[in-house]
């Protein structure tokens, strides 16, 4: 937590709260889904003073660490993950992600981001319409370690939020999702 006073007002700035947070990952995530992460193996970085991650890198093999989904094979390998951060601003802790994965591509994701030191974890907000316009909410996280030539161990999760009711059954149940990374422990710096 990070608390600054002014001399004549004394206004105190909090950044993160006592979990290690921001304010807006707090109100994106329920506990329930961050607890599942951290159960399936998703690190979560936190801490007021994340690195800056700027850049375009790629996990290659990109293989699922582990699900709570029925029939996903821990070890299998998905398509490459590409992800570009820009746009940081550490005083109000956002990032700017887009992504390729696959045909799944966001574009200009607005994101929280939190870390100490080299360390950091970007929570993503995805907003999900199918073709027949049925909606849900989805987190994505990526976690590093930031280095020169990319971020070293690489993480990343996709949980469903809320599936709003799913009147469609296309979605997965809600707080259901998967965890994977970057299987060669370094995802280059493009």
């Amino acid at each position: 937590m990070i608390v600054a006073c002014e001399e004549e007002n004394e206004a105190v700035i909090v950044k993160v709260d006592d979990n290690g947070l921001s304010k807006d990952i707090n109100d994106l995530v329920p506990e329930s889904i961050l607890n599942e992460m951290e159960r399936l193996g998703m690190p979560i970085n936190r801490g007021a003073n994340p690195p800056i991650v700027e850049g375009t890198f790629l996990a290659s093999p990109y293989i699922l660490l582990s699900s709570n989904r029925p029939g996903d094979v821990p070890g299998s390998q998905f398509a490459d993950y590409q992800v570009t951060f820009s746009g940081q601003d550490n005083d109000d802790l956002t990032v700017i992600v887009d992504y390729e994965n696959g045909s799944e591509t966001g574009n200009g994701a607005g994101s929280f981001i939190v870390g100490e030191g080299s360390k950091f974890s970007v929570f993503v907000e995805i907003n999900v319409v199918s073709d027949g316009d049925a909606t849900a909410q989805v987190v994505g996280v990526i976690s590093g370690d930031i280095a020169d030539v990319g971020i070293e161990n690489c993480y990343s999760a996709n949980f469903m939020v809320d599936d709003n009711g799913d009147p469609e059954n296309i979605y997965i149940e809600n707080g259901e999702g998967r965890v994977f990374y970057d299987q060669d422990g370094l995802s280059e710096r493009l």
